[in-house]
């Protein structure tokens, strides 16, 4: 991102399943510093509605640098403190660290533009450590319209969770806005539940 450019993506959830009723927000909001360096900071708060009531709310504060793979790729490596309570479980406490490395693309399809990318990434608060991988592909299938693809996976084993998202987006005046499904599916728990989320740069 050039320095000074800002990028701003925020969804609400809400999943039903196993662990009763989760609503959960997420605001993520990161600014380019110039030469590769970036900026950023997500905000999550979640409620968990069961046979117990649980709210927690948490940050990350990051910063990033990218490097050029060609005209359209890079790869990124970032490093974030971990701030607030932690959304992976009561066991999960204090403050921690997080890193992660990316590798993603844009491409030209049929005249219209999308992307992919796949991130992997390790997180500790305390004696609790979770893993994480991320993919996701966009394509810009009609002019304002924008169709996209997840798939992430966090912790491991038996314990381990694996979600899956489809949205629709469309552009608004520069402001877009989707909705989507996101499903559990590694097969350990039952989740799913609807997605409204809104994206913009300036």
């Amino acid at each position: 991102m050039p320095a000074g450019a800002h990028s701003w993506l925020a969804s609400i959830s809400r999943e039903t399943g196993d662990f009763g009723e989760a609503w959960r927000a997420d605001d993520f909001t990161e600014i380019g510093m110039g030469d590769g360096w970036g900026f950023n900071i997500k905000v999550e708060s979640e409620i968990r509605i069961g046979t117990t009531y649980d709210d927690r709310s948490g940050a990350r504060l990051g910063i990033q640098k990218a490097f050029a793979l060609g005209d359209r790729g890079s790869i990124a490596i970032q490093a974030s403190a971990l701030l607030g309570e932690s959304l992976d479980g009561v066991e999960c406490g204090g403050e921690g660290y997080e890193v992660r490395a990316a590798i993603g693309s844009s491409f030209n399809l049929w005249g219209q533009e999308g992307f992919v990318n796949l991130e992997s990434g390790h997180r500790t608060r305390g004696d609790c450590e979770r893993s994480v991988t991320e993919a996701a592909i966009g394509y810009d299938f009609a002019p304002g319209w924008n169709l996209t693809f997840m798939a992430w996976t966090e912790g491991g084993a038996e314990t381990g969770v694996a979600k899956a998202e489809a949205s629709l987006m469309r552009d608004f005046w520069g402001l877009g806005i989707g909705v989507g499904w996101r499903e559990e599916i590694s097969g350990n728990f039952e989740e799913k539940g609807w997605v409204v989320n809104a994206r913009a740069r300036f």
